[in-house]
């Protein structure tokens, strides 16, 4: 990473969250409760370093399982969008703002907010007659409030942030407050976070109290690469005869190291021991290879198989509902249902009314009344009812259908009894 140049020479700071570098594994105060403002900032720091943002989104990028369950959870949530009846309002749901996209788009990318950071932001804009109202949302990792609780400061790189004065910093009111634009219309930032005890500022995603499972996921993963790179190839000792002088040593160090250079990191894993001939003519035996045997590869599989588990447990999903592919009994129908059913009465309707009652009230101050809004929730596979006619079923998969025809005007369930009469007595 490149040095940056400040004014006020300050201390390196302690390694981070870069690469594939996952400490610190927990950078999280006790509680953000302020008792003293004075001694802070401008703005309240999310984590110590002001950095777990980051560190929560690279995990999100670098822990497959962990980035799976977050992704179905959001589609989930989101299920097939969002609908109203009512012209005002599904007005507003197919145009929420001048960028032209649909709300369900804007809602997507607060849910993903949501559920990764504990945090999720949005920004209303309207005119001082409230004649109208654009909903855009504010990318969560690069928010931050302010220390006297009002306003929402926004920055593209809290690492170059340099003060009130940065020309990059954006101040914008806290809902239910208003700050007047360089546009002249009215600016807020709705705040939208998952509860957690003693801390008053931000909120703390879901799975934060499972994080070393998702840290342990992730570096298993590199650790299984690293094996692959190296063609599985075990670290030890390459005992090298014939080197009776320090001048051969060192010109032997030097075409080794050369050589070993290119593998990078993995240099590190041989050893090279030189052994001199005990005498002229007699050699000191062979060149050979002694491998450092570790008995630990079932161990960091089971790990890795653990981990990813135990995933699903700390982020209070499903594994039918995870595109998880070790888990065979997943695609059971009356398992997905279930568990869809389950979920739909635990995660997926409580957060759904998060959003809703968010919007309901932050777009009412703006003049708009959310009219029948709602989420269009679909299971994941349909269940076909065993006492409805054919010509029901037709109708609800969107078939042609007829209710005269006598075909059609039979259970379903007296379907399947002939059918199994059928192959019994062919």
């Amino acid at each position: 990473m490149s040095s940056k140049k400040t004014n006020n020479p300050q201390p390196s700071p302690r390694p981070r969250f870069y690469e594939f570098s996952y400490s610190p594994v927990l950078d999280l105060v006790d509680t953000d409760v302020i008792l003293d403002p004075s001694n802070l900032k401008v703005f309240v720091p999310f984590g110590i370093d002001n950095a777990l943002p980051r560190q929560l989104i690279k995990l999100a990028r670098e822990v497959p399982v962990h980035r799976a369950i977050l992704n179905s959870k959001t589609n989930y949530i989101l299920g097939q969008g969002v609908q109203s009846s009512d012209p005002v309002t599904a007005s507003f749901l197919q145009l929420p703002n001048n960028r032209k996209e649909l709300f369900s788009v804007t809602l997507k990318k607060l849910c993903f907010d949501y559920l990764t950071f504990g945090n999720c932001f949005y920004e209303l804009v309207t005119n001082k007659k409230r004649s109208f109202v654009f909903v855009y949302h504010q990318d969560a990792s690069r928010v931050r409030l302010h220390t006297d609780g009002r306003q929402a400061l926004i920055h593209p790189n809290w690492d170059l942030f340099r003060g009130n004065g940065d020309k990059h910093l954006k101040s914008i009111s806290l809902f239910p407050e208003f700050s007047a634009g360089d546009d002249g219309l009215l600016h807020s930032v709705v705040h939208v976070k998952d509860y957690e005890p003693e801390f008053t500022w931000y909120g703390i995603p879901s799975y934060f109290a499972g994080i070393r499972n998702v840290i342990i996921s992730g570096l298993t993963n590199i650790w299984n690469q690293t094996r692959l790179e190296s063609s599985f190839a075990s670290p030890g000792m390459l005992v090298i005869p014939g080197v009776n002088s320090e001048a051969d040593a060192t010109a032997l160090d030097a075409v080794m190291q050369d050589y070993l250079g290119t593998l990078g990191e993995k240099s590190g894993q041989v050893l090279f021991q030189y052994r001199a001939d005990p005498a002229p003519g007699v050699t000191a035996g062979e060149v050979k290879f002694v491998p450092f045997l570790r008995e630990t590869d079932g161990h960091w599989l089971d790990l890795h198989t653990q981990s990813e588990l135990a995933l699903i447990t700390i982020h209070n999903w499903f594994p039918s509902l995870t595109p998880y592919s070790d888990m065979k009994s997943s695609f059971e129908s009356g398992r997905i249902l279930n568990e869809y059913e389950v979920a739909m009465a635990t995660v997926i309707k409580p957060i759904q009314q998060v959003f809703h009652q968010s919007l309901q009230t932050a777009l009412a101050a703006c003049g708009l009344q959310l009219k029948d809004f709602e989420f269009i929730n679909s299971p994941p596979i349909s269940r076909i009812n065993p006492m409805n006619f054919v010509w029901e079923v037709r109708r609800d998969s969107g078939l042609e259908f007829d209710k005269n025809d006598p075909a059609q005007n039979i259970l379903v369930l007296q379907l399947q009894n002939t059918f199994a009469s059928n192959m019994k007595n062919p």
